[in-house]
């Protein structure tokens, strides 16, 4: 018979209604993210300890977890002498010591009386003698109260993993009798092999096997592909609501513009480039708002792409607006447009935080008229003080770098306008999803033609001063160098030489002795004016080595800096090595990297050396990236876009991740069992798009 629960609004309930839940157990279910019912659900177990029941134990290994039957021959207890509790006891076939280091438990110490038969469980070593012994074993009086497995969970203080496998085990139970919405359908799960959501859970929590709570078990694939599922659906509502509410305006787009230009450069676009000019156009054709991510690697054409994009505004009768994250990349653009720009009757507007107030005043006045046909800036944007006259394009720059309030901020200037946002940073197909998932994505593959690949080398730190001898050569012909350091200062004297020498600070010092005045330095510890001074000086060629931590710009352009060297590339990420080996290449000279290890690496750290070595494809590398490290330290720790998924991990699932999104899009709306998929995951009905 059907029991008058109802399922989604139970696990919805706090955790405090559950038996034996009081105030302590309470606030420790919080500190592991516990808040609600179907939270302890989804805390899956880290590991799980199967014993073996009354096994001869001289044929045991050291290390095997057993439950045997014993009788008790001589209690030792500590003395002052004596360093341990020991309990001899033999099982009719051998001896077996008991070892307590510590206070033997009153409960343990009433059952061990000599000639007493008891249950032991615990883990058997042997001593240096050979003779079998357990470590702090669990006695019983009852063979039938031992449990076969012990299930080990992530725990806080206050609270025990047998705790809360009893807490998880009473929510299976009172919802093991009750009818459930099924969202996917028999033959899928045929096919996958898989059971019911709560079967699932059952079999994680209560493992017969190791492989039942292996990251790869069927019962875990399928959880995880519910939450992925539930993630897409919510991610496909969102973007239907906002194709109903967030409507755009359609530009003509004749393509004058951006053929008079190309004419006029004497360039042919990449088969990439023209694929995703074509994307953008049909974008700003339609009524539809243009929400598109444009991903590319380093020097694949990125900024002409989305000049094309700006040109169709401005051909239009319209404005465009570019935001980059700092003034440097913001001076940058500018130059860039308008050397391309020239020949146009196109008015530019450069608007940044270093630009006076009597410059600003013209610049704002401008822009509310409709004379600035372009602007370029940083978040000076998009200040309360500036409005357009009919902005129709928004292009952000590197936006990870931006706040949300600030891309909300800057989307609220033209209301109806596309948006084009732009990243150097290659992310892998399954990231995207999660990151970008509802918006349309322009991947940007292959580098225009003439483009010089980048050599990059792997060498020990022992032959720091070949290097050297290399930067020397390199400034000698006009070149700059990238001294890339792994942190801003050493920890102690004590410390590894190396380490601490690899200390940006330190570098510095030792490699100013080498080169003096012509070596500059760059760390986060630096202020905001200051760091721009130096890049400043670096991109005007007045340092020739430029010692720094990872705070480098992404996207600066210093021609002549043909060399980079990174001191412990072991460790970097892989897409972080790739980021930073984009800051050479850029002019027309070749330019070599120089990855400096140290040869005591470990094995992963080698494979990932490797990859960097032979390939200069980002998105290739940026897979192996998620497949080695994961996606948090692919997009870097402050990288708020990231969702944090309660079962799924994304570098072992996101082969999982890409086949929720293809059934997600083969889901028909009014299927009603997908209220609860969503309910169960904590999703709401709708995403908003400008916070993902």
């Amino acid at each position: 018979m059907q029991r008058a629960i109802n399922i989604p609004d139970y696990l919805q309930s706090s955790v405090k209604i559950l038996p034996g839940v009081g105030e302590k157990t309470y606030e420790a279910l919080l500190r592991i993210g516990c808040s609600k019912i179907v939270d302890l659900l989804f805390h899956f177990p880290s590991k799980a300890i199967f014993k073996k029941f009354n096994p001869n134990l001289l044929l045991m290994p050291s290390g095997t977890d057993v439950v045997k039957v014993v009788t008790i021959r001589e209690v030792i207890l500590r003395q002052p002498r004596n360093k341990v509790n020991r309990i001899i006891c033999d099982d009719g076939d051998c001896s077996i010591n008991l070892i307590y280091f510590y206070k033997i438990p009153k409960y343990f110490l009433d059952l061990l009386k000599p000639d007493r038969k008891v249950v032991v469980s615990g883990k058997i070593e042997r001593d240096f003698k050979g003779e079998i012994q357990i470590i702090h074993p669990k006695i019983y009086h009852d063979i039938s109260k031992v449990s076969k497995v012990d299930v080990i969970y992530p725990i806080t203080y206050n609270l025990t993993s047998f705790k809360l496998h009893n807490l998880i085990n009473v929510i299976i139970s009172k919802t093991s009798g009750v009818i459930f919405p099924e969202w996917l359908n028999k033959e899928f799960l045929a096919e996958k092999a898989w059971s019911g959501w709560l079967q699932s859970l059952d079999a994680i929590h209560n493992p017969k096997s190791e492989s039942d709570i292996s990251l790869y078990s069927i019962h875990r694939q399928r959880i995880v592909f519910d939450e992925f599922l539930a993630s897409q659906i919510a991610i496909r509502q969102s973007r239907k609501e906002r194709d109903i509410y967030e409507k755009g305006e359609a530009l003509a787009c004749k393509g004058l513009m951006i053929q008079r230009l190309l004419d006029a450069i004497n360039f042919t676009l990449t088969p990439g480039q023209e694929e995703v000019i074509a994307e953008i156009i049909k974008d700003q054709r339609s009524q539809k708002r243009m929400m598109r991510l444009l991903q590319g690697d380093v020097g694949s054409g990125k900024t002409l792409v989305a000049l094309c994009a700006m040109l169709n505004a401005v051909d239009s009768g319209k404005q465009a607006v570019l935001m980059a994250p700092t003034d440097i990349l913001a001076n940058q653009h500018f130059e860039s447009i308008s050397k391309f720009l020239a020949n146009f009757d196109i008015k530019l507007a450069l608007l940044t935080g270093k630009i006076t107030q009597a410059k600003r005043k013209p610049i704002l006045a401008e822009i509310v008229k409709g004379e600035a046909d372009i602007v370029i800036g940083t978040h000076a944007v998009f200040q309360d003080k500036v409005q357009f006259n009919d902005l129709a394009l928004i292009v952000i720059d590197e936006q990870h770098r931006f706040g949300v309030q600030q891309r909300i901020a800057l989307m609220n200037k033209g209301p109806k306008a596309d948006v084009l946002v732009m990243s150097a940073t290659p992310i892998p197909r399954s990231l995207s999803l999660t990151i970008y998932g509802d918006m349309d994505i322009s991947t940007l593959q292959g580098k225009p033609v003439g483009r010089i690949p980048i050599s990059t080398y792997t060498v020990l730190d022992s032959k720091i001063d070949q290097v050297v001898t290399l930067i020397r050569n390199k400034i000698s012909q006009g070149e700059q160098v990238y001294w890339i350091c792994p942190l801003i200062e050493g920890t102690s004297e004590e410390e590894d030489e190396l380490d601490n020498n690899a200390a940006a600070k330190v570098r510095y010092e030792i490699i100013k002795k080498i080169f003096g005045n012509n070596v500059g330095l760059l760390h986060g510890r630096l202020k905001i004016a200051e760091k721009e001074r130096v890049m400043e000086n670096f991109a005007e060629g007045k340092i020739k080595v430029l010692v720094a931590t990872t705070v480098v710009e992404v996207g600066i352009d210093v021609k002549d800096a043909t060399l980079l060297i990174i001191e412990q590339a072991e460790k970097f990420g892989l897409a972080q090595l790739h980021q930073l080996r984009g800051r050479v290449g850029r002019g027309a000279k070749s330019s070599e990297c120089i990855l400096l290890f140290s040869n005591n690496i470990g094995q992963v750290s080698r494979q990932r050396l490797h990859i960097m070595k032979n390939s200069e494809d980002g998105f290739y590398i940026a897979e192996e990236d998620l497949k080695l490290r994961g996606g948090g330290d692919i997009l870097g720790n402050k990288q708020s876009g990231l969702p944090v998924f309660k079962t799924a991990s994304l570098e072992y699932h996101h082969q999982l991740l890409l086949e929720a999104s293809k059934y997600a899009n083969k889901i028909v709306d009014k299927n009603d069992n997908l209220s609860a998929l969503l309910q169960l995951f904590g999703y709401d009905s709708k995403i908003n798009f400008a916070l993902v």
